[in-house]
C-alpha cells in the first residue's frame, strides 16, 4: 500500500496514468563514460547531489549489460532534490485532497444505489435520465473507494492568509446557495471576487445585441479604445438606486486591495474603471470558445465599450463567467447532458451539483473557519467523480453494456472531458476544483465520458509489425562537423565536445558545462564522508547504464505498491524523491540546450565512409581528439559555442555519422567501439520508431479532420470557420475527436516535452513572421532556426537547428482568434475568384503532405508578457508578521524565521518581484499552419501557464493583498 502524499511528484502522475506508461516514459539509458574532465569541475556539487551520507542506500538504477568498468558492490547514490509543484497537485488554496476523482470503475460499484431509469429513442444513440428521489440516488460527493495510485485522501489542517480566506469564504457563500448569490450576508462595499487580468476595450456605435462573441464580432466595426493591459479586476457589493445594481466591477492598478467598505475611501489608488453590474445596461458573455476570453458590453449614449478580459487559467475565466452571470441575475440549469461516445448514448442528470444546504462545513466555511473551507473546497472537487460514479451507474443497468465497462475497469481509467467540434479540454486541475463554476461551458461545449488516452507508445510498419518505443538515450560525444556540415577548416577537421540527449524525435545537445548526466547504480560511500577523486569515480561507474525511476514487477511499481516486498513509507518517499529529481534533471538539460537534430531529417546510421566528403583526402588515421580527457577547460568548464579546434586525424573505429535527408553527413566519435555500436544501434532505432510514429500522427490528423468534412457535409474552407464560429447545436453529435490527439501526456506531464513542432514567429508587433521550430517543455517555449541563410537571403543547407530564443510562460496570458487582428497589422489580401470574401490561397505543406486554407486570424495566436516589474508585499508575508507582532511572547522563535519582535525591533516583510499593473506589455505573435494545430497549441500552453500559476500560489493570495476589515 502507497503511503505517498497526495501532492507527491508520483502521486500526481500516477493520477492520470498507469504504472505501465510511467516506466516506459521514465525509463533512459545513459551510454559513457563521464570525461575525467568534466567530474574534475562538476563532482562536488554532482556527488553531493546523488550519494547519501548514510550506507543503507539499496540500488535505484539498473545498470546495463555491458560489463566495462562494472564498480564494486557498495551503497548506491540518493538525490537529496525535492519535487517540485504541479498543477496536478491536489492542492486546492493550501487543501490537501485525494487523488484523481475520475478514476478506474472498479471500487465504485460500493458507492451507488438504485434509481430508476428512463429510455428515449434517438437516431444515433439512446438518451438516458437519471431519475428517482435525491434520497435514492448515488451520493455526489462520495469518493471512489479504490483508485490505481492507492493514495489515501485525507483534509490536513490548513492554514489560509486572511486574503484568501475573504475570497473562499464569498465562494463557499455561493456554493451554499446553488451558485446564485445571497446579499444576505454581504456587506456594503465588501469584495466578492478579485483576480488578474488581461484586459482591452474597444468602441463601437453599431448595436451588438445580447449575445455578443467571436462569432458575432466579426459583423461589427469597433475602434480600440485602450491596449492590452494587467489589470486586478474587483467585484464589489454597491448598490445602486439608479441602475438597480447590486454590485460593481473595478479595473485597479495596484495590488493592494480595500477589502471593506470603510477602506475604501483611505485606499491611496482609486480604480481606473468601474462597471455597475445591472441586468439592464451590462451584458457578459464567453467571447471566445477556445482560449475562454471574457467579454462584458455596455451601452451609453449611442455608443457601446466592450472590455475583453483575459484571466491567466480557462477554468477561471468559466468561473468568472458564471459568477457574473449570477449577479446578474441568470440562474444555473439544472439538468446537465453527458454523453458516452464509445457507447453511442446520452444521459441526462437531473440536478448534477446537488450541495446539501443545511450541512455545517458550508456554514462554517462562509464564516471562515479555515478547516470547513478546506473541507468545502474538497467536496467541490468531488462533483467531477460524482458526476462519473452517477453515469456509470446508470449505464450498469442495461445489460447489454456490462462487458464494456468490465473492460473499462480493467484496462482504462475514466475521465470527463468537454468536447467541442473536433477539441477535446479535459477535466482535471483547476477545472475539477472548480466544477461547479464550469457549467457555463455546457453553452458552447458537450460534457462528454470517455477513457483516458495518453500518446502511443507503439506504432506499427507498413508489414503490420508493431514497434515499441526504444528507450532514450544520452551521453558525451565529440562532434565533428559544423552547423553547415563543414568538417574542415584550413585544410584540419572540426571538432567539438558535446552532451547528447534525445527527447522525443530530437536529439538536442549542449556544451558540457550545462550538462548533468544521471547517477550511476552504485557508487562506493566514502567512510569520512570526503568526496573522492575524479579518477576514483570514473573508475566506479560502469560504461552504460539504465536510468530507471519506476521499475516494475508485474504491472506494479516495485518499490510502491507490489504487494508483500513494498517498501516502507521512508523509503517510498526518498524514492519518490529520486524520480522527482530525474524528471528535474531532464528538464533543467531542456532548458540549457544549444540546438538539436531532428531524427526524422536522418536518412541512415552509419559507420564512417571514407571518401563520404572531399575532405577526407586530408585526414589520417589516428585519435588526436581524446575523449577521456582531464583537462578541465576542454570538458567540464567549456561554455563556447565555438569550435573547440580542429584536428588533423579521425579514429574511424570509435566514429560513425549520420546521412540526413539534404545530404549533409554529421560524424560524431564515440569513446570507444563499444559504445559506437550502442549509440548506432540505439540511434537506428529512435529514426525507425519515430519516423513512423510521427507519419502515423499526421495521418490521425488528416483522418479526423475528414471525418468532419464528410459529416458535416463543408469542404476545407469551412472548417476553419466551423470549428471556431459554429453553434453547439450545429455540431454537437455530429463531428468526431479523437482522444489520441488530445491525450493526457501534457497534463500528466508523462515526457519533457509537451508539444513542439512548427510554426511562424514574429517577436514584434512590426515584424515579419519567420518559420521556426518551437518546442514547449516546463513552463517555456523554446524557438529554434528552421535554416540558415546567407546575408542575401539565399537558403543555406544546414544539419541541426540552433536555438535562437526563448519565452518564459509565468506570468504570460495567451489569446487567440479574431483578438488578433490588431497584432497582425499585414494580413494575406490575395483575391481567389472562386471565393469572393476569402482571402487565404490553399497551401501545402510538402514535409508532411497537410493542407490549409484557413484565414489568417484563424491560426494565430499571441502569448503576452509585462515588461514592467515592481515591488510587492504578499498578503502571506503581511498576514505572517501580524500574527507574530500579536504573539509578543515568542520572540524567540519569531527571531528564527527572520523577524525580531519587541521594543527598538523591527520586523522584516519580505518582498517579492511581480509585474507592474496597468502598463502595456509585449505580444510576441506566432501562427500556425492551420486551425486545428493552433488549437493544440493554444490549449498547451493553457496548461503550463494554469501549472505555473498553481506553482507561484496565484488565486490563492500570493498576487493580491486585501486589506482592511479583518475576517
Amino acid at each position: 500500500m502507497s503511503t505517498l502524499p497526495p501532492d507527491s511528484h508520483t502521486a500526481r502522475r500516477l493520477e492520470h496514468s498507469t504504472p505501465e506508461h510511467l516506466h516506459a516514459t521514465a525509463l533512459r539509458t545513459f551510454i559513457g563514460p563521464i570525461p575525467e574532465g568534466w567530474l574534475k569541475s562538476h563532482r562536488k556539487q554532482w556527488y553531493r547531489h546523488y550519494v547519501t551520507r548514510d550506507g543503507n542506500r539499496a540500488p535505484t538504477f539498473t545498470a546495463a549489460a555491458q560489463p566495462s568498468r562494472i564498480p564494486e558492490a557498495s551503497a548506491p547514490v540518493v538525490s537529496s532534490e525535492t519535487p517540485r509543484p504541479s498543477s496536478q497537485s491536489a492542492d486546492v488554496h493550501g487543501a490537501d485532497t485525494s487523488a484523481s476523482t475520475t478514476s478506474l470503475l472498479r471500487g465504485q460499484r460500493d458507492d451507488r444505489s438504485s434509481s430508476r431509469v428512463a429510455f428515449q429513442d434517438a437516431p444515433t444513440s439512446q438518451t438516458q435520465t437519471d431519475g428517482g428521489p435525491p434520497e435514492h440516488r448515488p451520493s455526489d460527493l462520495r469518493r471512489p473507494t479504490k483508485v490505481v495510485s492507492q493514495v489515501p485522501a485525507t483534509v490536513p489542517k490548513v492554514r489560509f492568509s486572511d486574503s484568501t480566506k475573504q475570497q473562499i469564504r464569498q465562494r463557499a457563500r455561493r456554493l451554499a446557495v446553488r451558485g446564485n448569490l445571497s446579499w444576505r450576508k454581504v456587506k456594503e462595499g465588501e469584495v466578492l471576487k478579485v483576480d488578474r487580468m488581461l484586459v482591452r476595450s474597444d468602441i463601437t456605435q453599431q448595436s451588438v445585441g445580447t449575445e455578443f462573441d467571436e462569432k458575432v464580432s466579426s459583423g461589427v466595426v469597433t475602434r480600440p479604445l485602450d491596449k492590452w493591459r494587467d489589470y486586478m479586476v474587483v467585484c464589489r457589493r454597491r448598490h445602486d438606486d439608479d441602475t438597480g445594481a447590486e454590485s460593481v466591477l473595478q479595473l485597479y492598478q495596484t495590488r493592494v486591495i480595500a477589502a471593506s467598505a470603510a477602506e475604501v475611501g483611505k485606499s491611496k489608488k482609486k480604480p481606473k474603471v468601474q462597471i455597475p453590474l445591472s441586468l439592464r445596461k451590462v451584458h457578459v458573455n464567453l467571447f471566445s470558445s477556445l482560449d475562454k476570453t471574457l467579454c462584458i458590453w455596455t451601452t451609453a449614449k449611442g455608443y457601446t465599450t466592450i472590455y475583453y478580459l483575459r484571466p491567466q487559467s480557462g477554468a477561471a475565466a468559466v468561473d468568472w463567467y458564471t459568477f457574473l452571470r449570477g449577479v446578474l441575475g441568470f440562474k444555473a440549469a439544472r439538468t446537465l447532458q453527458v454523453n458516452v461516445p464509445d457507447l453511442s448514448v446520452t444521459l441526462r442528470l437531473d440536478d448534477p451539483f446537488r450541495i446539501a444546504e443545511t450541512t455545517k462545513t458550508l456554514a462554517d466555511a462562509a464564516e471562515g473557519n479555515d478547516a470547513a473551507i478546506a473541507q468545502a473546497m474538497n467536496d467541490e472537487k468531488g462533483a467531477a467523480g460524482a458526476i462519473v460514479s452517477r453515469c456509470i451507474s446508470m449505464l450498469e443497468q442495461t445489460p447489454e453494456w456490462k462487458d464494456i465497462l468490465k473492460a473499462w475497469s480493467q484496462h482504462d481509467r475514466i475521465g470527463l472531458a468537454w468536447k467541442r467540434y473536433d477539441r477535446l479540454e479535459w477535466v482535471y486541475g483547476a477545472v475539477e476544483q472548480r466544477m461547479y463554476g464550469t457549467l457555463a461551458m455546457a453553452k458552447t461545449h458537450d460534457l462528454e465520458v470517455r477513457m483516458k488516452n495518453h500518446y502511443p507508445l507503439k506504432t506499427k510498419t507498413q508489414d503490420g509489425e508493431t514497434l515499441e518505443e526504444p528507450p532514450p538515450v544520452e551521453g558525451f560525444l565529440i562532434r565533428l562537423t559544423s552547423q553547415k556540415g563543414h568538417i574542415r577548416r584550413m585544410g584540419r577537421m572540426l571538432f567539438k565536445r558535446l552532451y547528447f540527449a534525445t527527447h522525443d524525435q530530437y536529439l538536442f545537445f549542449m556544451r558540457p558545462a550545462n550538462a548533468t548526466p544521471p547517477p550511476p547504480p552504485r557508487l562506493k560511500i566514502a567512510l569520512n564522508g570526503n568526496v573522492p577523486s575524479s579518477k576514483d569515480l570514473a573508475e566506479q561507474m560502469p560504461l552504460t547504464y539504465d536510468v530507471d525511476p519506476y521499475p516494475l514487477d508485474g504491472g506494479h511499481i516495485t518499490w510502491l505498491d507490489s504487494g508483500e516486498g513494498v517498501s516502507s513509507a521512508p523509503e517510498q518517499r526518498r524514492r519518490d524523491e529520486e524520480a522527482a529529481a530525474e524528471t528535474e534533471r531532464n528538464s533543467k538539460m531542456l532548458m540549457g540546450c544549444d540546438g538539436f537534430i531532428n531524427l526524422c531529417d536522418v536518412k541512415k546510421v552509419r559507420k564512417m565512409h571514407r571518401g563520404a566528403v572531399p575532405a577526407d583526402e586530408n585526414l589520417r588515421e589516428g585519435s588526436e581528439v581524446e575523449f577521456d580527457t582531464a583537462d578541465e577547460d576542454e570538458v567540464g568548464n567549456n561554455t563556447s559555442k565555438q569550435d573547440d579546434g580542429a584536428t588533423s586525424e579521425v579514429d574511424d573505429a570509435r566514429t560513425f555519422e549520420l546521412l540526413m535527408t539534404n545530404g549533409l553527413v554529421i560524424r560524431l566519435q564515440a569513446y570507444n567501439l563499444q559504445t559506437k555500436n550502442t549509440w548506432m544501434k540505439r540511434l537506428r532505432e529512435l529514426v525507425t520508431y519515430w519516423q513512423l510514429r510521427k507519419k502515423q500522427d499526421m495521418d490521425l490528423f488528416k483522418s479526423v479532420r475528414q471525418q468532419n468534412l464528410e459529416a458535416l457535409q463543408i469542404d476545407e474552407r469551412a472548417e476553419a470557420m466551423v470549428g471556431s464560429f459554429a453553434q453547439r447545436w450545429e455540431i454537437s453529435g455530429h463531428s468526431v475527436a479523437s482522444a489520441e490527439m488530445y491525450n493526457l501526456c501534457g497534463i500528466a506531464q508523462c515526457r519533457t516535452i509537451h508539444l513542439a513542432g512548427l510554426l511562424f514567429r514574429k517577436p514584434r508587433k512590426h515584424t515579419t513572421f519567420t518559420r521556426c521550430h518551437v518546442v514547449l517543455a516546463d513552463g517555456r517555449l523554446l524557438v529554434f532556426q528552421d535554416m540558415l541563410r546567407s546575408r542575401s537571403g539565399r537558403k543555406l543547407v544546414n544539419v541541426h537547428h540552433e536555438r535562437i530564443g526563448s519565452v518564459d510562460l509565468r506570468g504570460c496570458y495567451v489569446y487567440s482568434g479574431l483578438l488578433t487582428e490588431n497584432d497582425l497589422l499585414y494580413q494575406n489580401r490575395t483575391f481567389d475568384s472562386n471565393a469572393p470574401g476569402t482571402h487565404a490561397l490553399p497551401r501545402v505543406y510538402l514535409e508532411d503532405g497537410w493542407t490549409s486554407t484557413d484565414e489568417d486570424a484563424m491560426t494565430t495566436f499571441v502569448v503576452w508578457h509585462a515588461t514592467s516589474r515592481s515591488w510587492f508585499r504578499s498578503s502571506q508575508r503581511v498576514d505572517d508578521v501580524r500574527r507574530d507582532s500579536q504573539a509578543a511572547s515568542e520572540r524567540d522563535k519569531a527571531a528564527e524565521q527572520g523577524g525580531i519582535l519587541g521594543k527598538g525591533y523591527k520586523t522584516k516583510n519580505k518582498l517579492t518581484r511581480v509585474s507592474q499593473l496597468g502598463t502595456t506589455g509585449r505580444s510576441v505573435v506566432f501562427k500556425a499552419r492551420s486551425r486545428a494545430e493552433r488549437d493544440h497549441w493554444v490549449m498547451a500552453l493553457q496548461v503550463e501557464i494554469e501549472r505555473l500559476a498553481a506553482e507561484d500560489g496565484e488565486g490563492r493570495g500570493a498576487g493580491v493583498r486585501l486589506v482592511g476589515e479583518e475576517v
